[in-house]
C-alpha cells in the first residue's frame, strides 16, 4: 500500500512534502527576519557635514531598505536648536558644540572636514602662508602682484558670521577677533562663495574641501605654509584649517527613535566610519 493511501487510512491530512522533510531529518526553512525599522527620517545641518551624512544615509538604506533620510543643508546652528527641539530627526554639525549646547544635544563624532583656501582658476598662485593670508583680509596687500601673481586687485570674500567655514578659518589666521578690511566682501552659503571667487580673476575665499568644491573647474584650492589642502594632510596634521564634524541628537533618549538610534549606532560602527571618510 501507498504512503499517502495509508495516511489516508489513518485520518492524517499533513501534506506529503512535509511528511518526507520529517522522515528525512530536514528542518523546514526558518522564514527570514522583518525588518524593524522603516520609516521616513529627517537630516539636516552644515554644509561641511552634507556629504559624510549622505553616504551614511545612502548606506543604511541599503542595510534598512524600509528607512529614508532626507538630508538637506540648514547650517550647524540651526540643526542643533533643530535637534533639540526634535523637530528633525538627527542634526549634524561642522564644528564643536559650545558648553550652553552640551546641555540640549548629544554628539557623535563622524571626522573631520577642512576649510579650503580658494582662487579663481586663472590666478596661477598655488601656495600661500598664513601670514599672506592674514594680510589679505587685513587690507594689507592690494595686489597679487606682492604675492607671486599677476598684476590684478585682490578680491576677498568671506562667509558670513557663524558659517563654520568661517569661524575655522579666523581661528587659524587670526586666533582671535578678525581685523578684516573694508574691502572684504561677506558671502551667504556655499554656492554663492563659488560663483564669488569664480567671477574675478582676484577673487579670494573659503570653501569646505570635498567633492564638490574640488569639481568646480572655475576655481582651485590651494596649498598654505607648503601643505595641500587634502584629507591625509589634514589626518597627518600638516594641514591646519580643519573642524570635527558630528552628527547631534537630543540628549533624552527616549526622544531618539528606534531607526534612528540604529542609523546613530551604525555611524558609530567601523564601517559608518570608514563609510563617513571616504568622502571628505
Amino acid at each position: 500500500m501507498s504512503m499517502r493511501r495509508l495516511l489516508g487510512k489513518l485520518g492524517y491530512t499533513l501534506p506529503l512534502a512535509a511528511l518526507v522533510l520529517a522522515t528525512c531529518g530536514v528542518a523546514a526553512p526558518p522564514r527570514p527576519t522583518p525588518d524593524p525599522f522603516a520609516g521616513q527620517y529627517s537630516a539636516t545641518g552644515g554644509g561641511g557635514a552634507l556629504p559624510a551624512v549622505q553616504a551614511l544615509a545612502d548606506r543604511f538604506k541599503i542595510l534598512h531598505p524600509g528607512v529614508t533620510f532626507t538630508v538637506s543643508e540648514t547650517g550647524s546652528d540651526a540643526a542643533i536648536n533643530l535637534a533639540a527641539t526634535g523637530d528633525v530627526d538627527v542634526g549634524f554639525i561642522s564644528r564643536s558644540l559650545t558648553d550652553k549646547e552640551v546641555a540640549k544635544v548629544g554628539a557623535l563624532p563622524i571626522g573631520f572636514s577642512g576649510t579650503a583656501i580658494i582662487v579663481n582658476a586663472a590666478n596661477p598662485v598655488t601656495n600661500l602662508t598664513k601670514d599672506q593670508v592674514r594680510r589679505i583680509y587685513a587690507g594689507e596687500v592690494a595686489s597679487w602682484v606682492e604675492l607671486g601673481g599677476d598684476d590684478l586687485p585682490v578680491k576677498p570674500f568671506i562667509r558670513e558670521a557663524n558659517a563654520a567655514t568661517r569661524t575655522t578659518f579666523e581661528a587659524f589666521v587670526f586666533g582671535g577677533k578678525p581685523p578684516y578690511a573694508k574691502t572684504v566682501i561677506e558671502i551667504n552659503e556655499t554656492t554663492q562663495m563659488l560663483t564669488a571667487v569664480a567671477s574675478f580673476r582676484g577673487g579670494i575665499g573659503v570653501a569646505t574641501i570635498g567633492s564638490r568644491t574640488a569639481a568646480d573647474t572655475r576655481l582651485r584650492m590651494i596649498s598654505i605654509d607648503g601643505a595641500a589642502p587634502t584629507l591625509a594632510n589634514i589626518t597627518g596634521g600638516s594641514y591646519k584649517i580643519f573642524r570635527p564634524l558630528f552628527l547631534v541628537y537630543p540628549v533624552d533618549p527616549t526622544r531618539v527613535k528606534p531607526a534612528v538610534r540604529a542609523f546613530l549606532d551604525y555611524a558609530r560602527s567601523q564601517e559608518g566610519q570608514q563609510v563617513a571618510a571616504s568622502v571628505n
